[in-house]
């Protein structure tokens, strides 16, 4: 697992861990079962504060994206759709307004955005409706 953290981000750095995790499931690159490093592994590779770490990892746990095994450390969780249809779409709604919060605010356009977005879809293999839904 390679996490890079950008200092200068308004993204929290625990954020910006969890979402490199949550993407780098969704690209394969981290699969079910797989092994994380440690809080401290992780720590002194990114040189950052090991609660910094724990406070991602609970997070992860919370949504269900890892579990911990007492002793045992902690692993990416089976890809689970527990949640309803109506909170899965209030959650992604919500970031996707976001998105267009930033979209007016950096002066980008309806048809770049889109083009950028269907891009981003096609590099999680999310091209026709209902492709990836279970």
């Amino acid at each position: 697992m390679q996490i890079q953290i950008d200092h200068a981000s308004e993204r929290a750095v625990y954020q910006q861990i969890i979402d490199q995790v949550r993407r780098d499931i969704a690209l394969g690159r981290l699969r079910t079962g797989e092994k994380l490093p440690t809080v401290r592994q992780l720590a002194g590779q990114l040189l950052i504060n090991p609660n910094t770490i724990a406070k991602a990892y609970r997070t992860l746990e919370q949504d269900k994206i890892i579990v911990t095994r007492s002793g045992a450390g902690a692993y990416i969780a089976p890809l689970s759709s527990n949640l309803s249809g109506e909170v899965r779409e209030r959650i992604i709604r919500q970031q996707l307004e976001r998105l267009a919060v930033e979209a007016v605010h950096m002066q980008i356009g309806r048809k770049t955005l889109t083009e950028w977005f269907m891009q981003t879809m096609d590099t999680f293999n999310l091209g026709s409706e209902g492709s990836h839904e279970q």
